[in-house]
């Protein structure tokens, strides 16, 4: 059986689409392994098909030296890695990061029609082991842990933070109302540095990673910005609604069609930055301008 070596650092929904490929691999009969920065590792604390190993910059060279992988596949691709590579003596495989097609997104807002998907490239990346078809994250949650979050409404959970503003939306507030008139049990997910003013039971910065899996697991929709919420959502096959503000879909990060569906405002100044970053030229985010009924009306129609 031989030993593969996975590679993503973060960020955290980057981590969580690594199981694309994690999954197939164990299925296929490989002893796989993934390497991540500590915080993250949580989110595979129930999932059987992956062995995790958490690591800080300060030790992550001994750590993947001292395994003797015999194939590694870098889904990160960075001097790291590239260090990394000098020191392990394996099979190596890494995965186009379409970094100039993202940047011309945003420079000249060409490709902006031509939406393709990281998991898609994560696929590739392991073709010569593996060829596997439709690639979706997936992840596990032990049931006992969905106990405290069984409801006997139906529940949305709202995944209202994102690390930068121009990924915030803003009507979170008049949304949750939307959804508690409707007699749903509204939710809300985000770490300790997310703030909102919405309705429903706040989770925020209150349950751990796998405690998040399954809140989430527990819930028929997800309604989040483009974060890691959206992607745990995909994992655990609960669909999502996706609010894409200053970043786009061309990214590579959007749901796919069976997982949900995308809200983009479509204006000529976006994409503005590939992760988010920065302020809004405008002041007013005008991109998460975006009404709350025509989210609630979309989300509702994933139900029917």
């Amino acid at each position: 059986m031989d030993k593969v070596l996975v590679l993503r650092f973060s960020s955290l929904g980057d981590v969580i689409l690594t199981s694309a490929v994690l999954k197939p691999l164990y299925d296929a009969g490989f002893d796989v392994y993934l390497m991540t920065y500590k915080e993250y590792a949580p989110v595979f604390e129930d999932s059987s098909f992956v062995k995790v190993l958490g690591v800080d910059k300060s030790n992550m060279f001994d750590k993947a030296k001292s395994l003797k992988p015999d194939i590694v596949i870098d889904l990160h691709k960075n001097l790291k890695t590239l260090l990394l590579r000098s020191l392990i003596k394996a099979r190596w495989f890494s995965y186009d990061k379409k970094s100039l097609k993202r940047r011309f997104c945003v420079w000249f807002k060409a490709f902006k029609k031509d939406i393709f998907y990281i998991t898609d490239e994560y696929a590739k990346a392991v073709k010569p082991l593996l060829d596997i078809k439709n690639p979706r994250p997936y992840l596990e949650v032990n049931e006992d842990r969905l106990k405290p979050f069984l409801s006997s409404k139906p529940v949305v959970s709202l995944g209202i933070g994102a690390r930068y503003e121009k990924k915030r939306y803003k009507y979170f507030k008049e949304l949750s109302s939307m959804f508690i008139e409707k007699g749903f049990e509204v939710r809300l997910l985000g770490d300790k540095y997310d703030k909102s003013d919405a309705h429903g039971i706040d989770y925020v910065g209150k349950l751990s990673l796998i405690e998040t899996l399954a809140c989430i697991k527990s819930s028929k929709l997800v309604i989040a910005n483009d974060s890691s919420i959206t992607h745990m959502a995909r994992a655990l096959g609960v669909k999502v609604v996706t609010i894409f503000g200053g970043t786009d879909p061309c990214f590579g990060f959007a749901p796919k069609e069976d997982e949900g569906f995308v809200v983009s405002k479509d204006m000529p100044c976006k994409p503005c930055d590939v992760h988010g970053k920065g302020a809004c030229r405008y002041k007013t985010y005008p991109c998460l301008d975006i009404e709350p009924e025509f989210i609630f009306e979309k989300a509702l129609a994933l139900l029917d």
